[in-house]
């Protein structure tokens, strides 16, 4: 029977995806395009930063009050200019150290060379993330159109060669009931390094080329300015270094999951 690896910081609450937000209540998670100034790489951020208990949606969406922890203030400000041409991982990287005083764990990894090693041991650390409950930010693009584009891995299965990823895409909405909507597909196929990984909301191929992670077991040595959400203490509710080589640090109807 086919497996699938979900983090656990996730609840359907009427039918409503929602994460465990900082203040540690469910809050909705979920922003499509439109909800905020930016592009595909902030939107997929912010919800990254939602799913790790650092900040609530309410946070973004409305105006910022006084009594809002310093770093909610520091981080709407980094983003407060968008450029039009989006922003790569490194780029999101430098702002998020910004905004919490370079003390968010947060790290960006590039496949420089696409080869067997290289491509085995990033394709390690997004399971590994989603493993210990955290979700991952991917970044890829289409080598015909040459555009990019960016989404949120909350989930994965093996399924014969590919490495199934579950992912909340700001770019399209999240069906009623649904916990992600788009499924990307990436080539674990090692003897064939040169297959294209695939996109199935657009139903194209594409290159998952970088990873942001956010490193929650280093939350422990420094002094945040946030308190990280313990997830073991979380109740089920049925419905509810910058680089390691080879890497380098760079600045409606629901998916159906086979």
């Amino acid at each position: 029977m086919q497996t699938i690896n979900v983090i656990n910081n996730i609840v359907l609450k009427e039918g409503i995806l929602h994460t465990y937000g900082r203040d540690g209540n469910v809050a909705r998670v979920f922003l499509r395009q439109g909800n905020l100034e930016g592009r595909c790489a902030v939107y997929s951020l912010m919800m990254l930063l939602m799913l790790h208990g650092i900040l609530n949606r309410e946070d973004l969406l409305r105006k910022v009050s006084a009594k809002a922890p310093e770093y909610i203030k520091k981080l709407k400000r980094q983003f407060n200019h968008c450029t039009t041409r989006g922003y790569s991982l490194r780029e999101l990287r430098i702002k998020l150290l910004r905004s919490f005083n370079n003390k968010i764990p947060v790290d960006v990894y590039v496949i420089r060379n696409r080869d067997k090693d290289n491509l085995k041991n990033i394709h390690d650390m997004i399971m590994a993330q989603l493993d210990i409950g955290y979700s991952v930010q991917l970044a890829f693009w289409n080598p015909k159109r040459k555009s990019g584009h960016s989404v949120v891995a909350i989930g994965y299965t093996l399924f014969g060669t590919t490495l199934r990823l579950f992912c909340l895409d700001s770019a399209c909405p999240l069906p009623y009931a649904s916990i992600w909507n788009n499924v990307i597909d990436v080539n674990i196929d090692y003897n064939d390094v040169d297959k294209l990984d695939f996109n199935h909301q657009a139903n194209e191929k594409v290159l998952v080329d970088s990873i942001l992670l956010i490193d929650n077991e280093r939350w422990i040595f420094q002094d945040l300015p946030f308190e990280p959400v313990e997830y073991d203490s979380i109740p089920f509710d049925p419905e509810g270094n910058d680089s390691i080589l080879p890497f380098e640090p760079e600045e409606k109807d629901s998916i159906l999951p086979f």
